[in-house]
């Protein structure tokens, strides 16, 4: 998929997970069992460490400057048609000042330098997609937001390639989901490493 949507694509090569050097954040800041299905992927990786990585602060600005720029016509033109939980974010983002948008750029450049330097001695990151399994479908979605994309968004803010792929079942015997990351133009090796860690889990008689 991949290779059509960028032509000059060139799909990565690893021959194991043995070589590369992966380091684990945020599990334990999962759910129990979502977390020990996170600890059971890492144990696939030979050569893996836990990292102190940092979750963004004052970013969120930006984005919201995004969104608000996207939708400002749409939204005065057409606002009875967003639902709810959608009007009501966009209209938080069409608040933020252009005071609040520098400051959160400021902010973005300093959490990326900051990855990077905790990064520095790995090649890839790998975290919980989310904190819990997928939630009741009458869960309150501007309740649980924050909480369900807490790992996601980080990558969302550096601009970093992820991969998110389901490593078992957790709480309500609903599926985990583990997440692979890496830094600005490693989705090769983002996507190398999720293919050997699919085939590797396959592999192992205790998923159920």
């Amino acid at each position: 998929m991949l290779t059509t949507l960028v032509p000059d694509f060139q799909a990565g090569c690893l021959e194991s997970l043995d070589e590369l050097e992966l380091g684990i954040a945020w599990s334990a800041l999962a759910d129990p069992l979502v977390r020990a299905r996170v600890e059971r992927a890492r144990e696939l990786f030979p050569r893996a460490r836990q990292l102190d990585v940092p979750l963004p602060d004052r970013v969120g600005s930006v984005f919201m400057r995004e969104v608000a720029e996207v939708h400002w016509d749409l939204s005065c033109e057409h606002a009875v048609r967003y639902g709810e939980n959608v009007r009501v974010k966009i209209e938080r983002c069409l608040t933020v000042t252009d005071g609040e948008l520098e400051e959160g750029l400021r902010a973005r450049e300093a959490y990326r330098a900051r990855c990077l330097e905790r990064l520095e001695r790995v090649d890839l990151l790998l975290t919980p997609t989310t904190p819990f399994v997928a939630p009741f479908a009458d869960a309150d979605e501007l309740t649980i937001r924050d909480a369900a994309i807490r790992f996601t968004y980080p990558f969302n803010v550096l601009g970093w390639p992820a991969l998110a792929l389901p490593c078992g079942p957790a709480e309500n015997g609903l599926p985990a989901s583990v997440q692979l990351a890496g830094r600005a133009g490693d989705d090769a090796l983002v996507l190398a490493a999720g293919e050997l860690l699919e085939r590797a889990a396959s592999r192992r008689p205790d998923q159920s």
